[in-house]
């Protein structure tokens, strides 16, 4: 039997449930501020066309941090991007945080699932212009993988916190019955699981609570077996096709051909297409593509 290596940084980085507080993620709205004279209140204002909207959006180019997921997932988006210039890998995270595994203030459901889908195809236009044979099958089904994993998403209603269920995590080069000791202790033992997580996260390392759990394993073989069940559940839940993509048919042959039949396939579906719109501009603002 395969256990993990007792590292603690592994073991927040690997959580088979990954959490975001998306009070993290949230910018302060704009703030009005008012000079009073007086009885007087002096207020500035600017009106900006939608040409000059456009053109100061242009002008932004963001920078998304990496998304982990997991070591395999990890692995296989630093493998087919290692020869892609840096603004195809900057539109790969930038699409994976807007699109597939966005923050709190994405609230509506239906949104959430055009966005997911509209990424999917953005993943095609990638996998199709930028990449061939064995790495583009790899990135596409890495995606599609990413895409699973964001239709797992929960929200705490008292915390805010968002949950998306991983499949099991293991390290590069790990036999197949590897075994994540922390993941078991946090399937059977949640009270131990959380001294175990206070102790990392108050500077320790955690190595005292997984080796008394540990040491507990041995008379306990149906942990193990638990343990197993629920990674096999989460594999199949999550190699299932859930999603029917409405953009399926988008045409991905150049640029402007996406652009406009994206904009076509969202004429037919969504009513509110100028945040969808925005989010095709940027995926090309991050590429470098200028599209008309």
């Amino acid at each position: 039997m395969n256990f993990e290596p007792l590292r603690a940084q592994q073991a927040i980085l690997s959580s088979s449930s990954l959490r975001i507080n998306p009070a993290s993620k949230q910018v302060p709205s704009p703030q009005l501020h008012e000079e009073k004279f007086s009885r007087f209140v002096v207020q500035d204002s600017v009106e900006i066309s939608e040409a000059g909207r456009q053109l100061a959006e242009g002008a932004i180019v963001s920078h998304a941090a990496k998304y982990f997921g997991t070591t395999q997932i990890n692995d296989a988006l630093n493998r087919v991007l290692e020869d892609q210039p840096e603004e195809v890998s900057n539109a790969v995270y930038n699409m994976i945080q807007s699109n597939f595994i966005v923050d709190g203030t994405v609230t509506d459901e239906k949104q959430r699932a055009v966005l997911l889908e509209m990424g999917v195809s953005q993943s095609k236009y990638i996998a199709d212009r930028y990449m061939e044979g064995d790495k583009a099958k790899e990135f596409m089904k890495t995606m599609n993988q990413i895409a699973g994993i964001a239709l797992t998403r929960t929200m705490d209603s008292e915390t805010g916190d968002i949950s998306y269920t991983t499949p099991a995590d293991r390290p590069i080069g790990a036999p197949e019955d590897y075994v994540k000791l922390s993941e078991v202790m946090k399937q059977v033992d949640p009270q131990k699981y959380t001294a175990f997580m206070n102790d990392i996260k108050g500077g320790g390392n955690g190595l005292s609570e997984l080796l008394s759990f540990a040491q507990k394993v041995p008379q306990n073989p149906d942990w193990i077996n638990k343990y197993k069940e629920r990674t096999e559940q989460t594999e199949e839940l999550l190699n299932k096709p859930q999603l029917t993509n409405q953009f399926d048919k988008a045409d991905t042959s150049s640029a402007s051909a996406f652009m406009n039949s994206m904009q076509d396939l969202l004429k037919e579906s969504s009513p509110a297409q100028d945040s969808y719109m925005q989010n095709m501009r940027g995926f090309f603002r991050n590429l470098g593509v200028q599209v008309d």
